[in-house]
């Protein structure tokens, strides 16, 4: 659905006073960014936004200005959204940040923009590598036949698909992104967003509190993720068997499991050579005296140089072990079938036995009847899957946990380039257990001119500009929240995904300590001027008595409600969760969706709760132990 006229015209003016500097087309080029949202609510809902703001009346009730938006100054249109931005009003502040960031990131990453703040973009063109598999094109409608049809590729699906086809099982695996190698990895960052992340990258909770950032491609989030590769720690192993009544995640299968995966994907602590960004980050744990330590990666032969900073468009080189370069090529190798670009719209289920799945193929009907269905889709697209097929339990889609991530920032005297060097190198779990095994983490990540244009407050054009122009120098401590109470996956009426999920007063109060502890670890580091990812801008300068105190009064006073604070998801948990009751749970022990015969899941969307860390090979351990149970059924 495009916008309307009207609501064009006002997008027009709206895109021109949040980039004062962007091209004429830069309002048109954000209407198709609108028109390309997932949901038909949202886009019209934005429309209806847009046109509103063009009304006298409503203008001189809600900014004290009675003119139309396209009327205005330019300082009352600023003075206008600068309103919006800070509104008591949800609705306001949510509009706002869906038209800031739209704008911002449009405009940022188009290519060559940003060269004028210092970023200069990919790093020579992308290498002439051939793709090694050859996915199945569908030109027609047409029904296929397996043992058992996988649906999703990452690190969940891509693992089952490569174990059960070892294990003699014919294997069809189905995948809505499209099939990118390390010859398309062009590093352009807009292009990235559009082709490899869901949504284009626009995918967000209802109230756009979070930006909800998860692969979509063949190899899923495992082809631009950060690489970290951690093994569930043994008190989550331990919460999950006792508390929930899984006492397998306590037992030396599990760990097999675990170290079986972490061994085909080479994980390793080699290659771990720090970029600006994290000795910035070790000069201050360490200066503080808190923990600090090298993160596993799952890669072979990483540059570990300027370019590695890009891995989360792909890695040109083939040293990230995604399940694009091992258990996809290991599954295609032993005879699998793969299908890209494929949206499957349900699980078809007859007398409580699941028998295959309907999907889309671009313009084609695609079914395929199976034995067995893995459903493997991650957690917001695996229960609103079942939940379009006819799954009624209590407990599908929710519990969802998000590992809330944001980050504090800081201008450094010292060039950083924070998009630069190892994606992530070290970390530290000084406060990862406040309270039973809840708490936080801090890590840092690569810093591209989208992530800056999200952070940044914008308060004027002018002032969001000079911001992005800092970014050469600009550091950070990023944190990652184990959060303890979720949210919850729905579909709407057209049956997309939709993701409902508020900072409990409980994680906030974790979130607020780990706020005021990294700007602690940026002081020792030397920071020049710290600043927090919030609608308003709340910056302070290091060296006077009480003045990081001071800061954090005013954090308060800025705001922790949706679209106040910038608030990430890279990790998305527990919304098809395991459990010893079908009351409790979505699935068994044994990954069966209850009360189903053949319908299976396996991705992160079976965790009982946040695994407290980056969770690529716990969910890789999951998927490779679901293939062993699938595989004797």
């Amino acid at each position: 659905m495009s916008l309307s006229p009207a609501a064009q015209n006002v997008l027009r003016a709206v895109a021109a006073t949040l980039v004062t500097d962007g091209a004429a087309d830069l309002g048109d080029r954000v209407g198709r960014k609108i028109a390309s949202l997932p949901r038909r609510a949202d886009r019209a809902e934005l429309d209806r936004l847009l046109r509103l703001l063009d009304v006298a009346a409503v203008n001189l009730l809600l900014s004290r200005i009675p003119k139309p938006f396209t009327r205005m100054s330019p300082d009352e249109r600023e003075r206008c959204l600068r309103g919006w931005a800070s509104s008591r009003l949800l609705q306001r502040r949510k509009a706002f940040q869906a038209l800031k960031r739209l704008t911002t990131v449009t405009h940022y990453t188009t290519p060559g923009v940003a060269r004028a703040i210092g970023y200069p973009g990919p790093l020579g063109p992308a290498p002439n590598t051939p793709k090694p598999i050859r996915p199945v094109t569908i030109r027609t409608d047409a029904t296929l036949h397996c043992d058992v049809v996988v649906i999703g590729s990452g690190a969940g699906g891509g693992v089952v698909a490569a174990e059960l086809t070892a294990a003699g099982k014919d294997v069809i695996v189905l995948e809505k992104g499209g099939y990118r190698n390390e010859a398309d990895f062009t590093h352009q960052e807009g292009e990235a967003l559009e082709t490899m992340y869901d949504a284009g990258g626009l995918l967000a909770t209802s109230d756009l509190g979070f930006v909800v950032l998860q692969g979509s491609t063949l190899g899923g989030g495992t082809v631009i993720n950060y690489t970290t590769s951690f093994h569930t720690p043994d008190t989550v192993r331990g919460e999950w068997a006792r508390k929930h009544g899984l006492p397998h995640f306590e037992s030396a299968e599990f760990t097999r499991a675990l170290d079986a995966v972490a061994r085909r994907l080479g994980v390793n602590t080699d290659h771990a050579k720090p970029s600006g960004r994290d000795q910035i980050l070790i000069r201050g744990l360490a200066q503080l005296r808190w923990h600090h330590g090298l993160l596993p990666r799952d890669v072979r032969g990483c540059s570990e140089d300027d370019s590695c900073g890009y891995c989360g468009m792909g890695c040109r080189r083939g040293a990230k072990q995604s399940t694009l370069i091992t258990y996809l090529q290991d599954a295609a190798a032993q005879g699998a079938r793969i299908v890209v670009g494929c949206d499957v719209r349900r699980v078809v289920i007859e007398r409580r036995v699941a028998s295959g799945i309907q999907a889309r193929v671009g313009p084609h009907a695609l079914h395929v009847r199976a034995k067995a269905v893995v459903v493997a889709a991650g957690s917001v697209h695996s229960p609103a899957l079942l939940l379009r097929s006819g799954v009624t339990l209590p407990a599908l889609g929710r519990h969802l946990a998000l590992h809330p991530a944001t980050a504090v920032l800081a201008d450094m005297d010292e060039d950083v380039r924070p998009w630069t060097g190892t994606v992530q190198a070290h970390y530290s779990d000084q406060f990862a257990d406040l309270d039973a095994g809840y708490g936080f983490k801090f890590e840092t990540a690569p810093v591209h001119p989208s992530l800056q244009a999200l952070a940044a407050p914008w308060e004027s054009g002018a002032g969001h500009r000079d911001r992005m122009a800092r970014l050469p120098k600009t550091a950070l401590v990023g944190i990652l929240l184990r959060d303890r109470f979720g949210g919850r996956v729905r579909v709407d009426r057209d049956g997309v995904a939709v993701i409902d999920y508020r900072l409990s007063r409980y994680d906030r109060a974790h979130l607020r300590r780990a706020m005021g502890a990294a700007a602690e670890v940026l002081e020792a580091a030397g920071a020049r001027e710290i600043w927090a990812p919030l609608a308003r801008t709340v910056t302070y300068r290091p060296g006077s008595k009480g003045a990081r105190d001071e800061w954090l009064e005013r954090v308060d006073a800025a705001g922790w409600g949706p679209n106040e604070l910038l608030l990430v998801t890279f990790h998305q948990m527990a919304s098809c969760r395991m459990g010893a009751s079908a009351r409790t749970s979505v699935v068994d022990s044994e990954h069966r969706v209850w009360g189903i015969r053949g319908l299976y899941v396996a991705d992160a969307s079976t965790f009982p709760s946040a695994s407290g860390v980056n969770p690529m090979l716990t969910v890789m351990a999951i998927a490779y132990r679901a293939a062993g149970v699938i595989a004797t059924h």
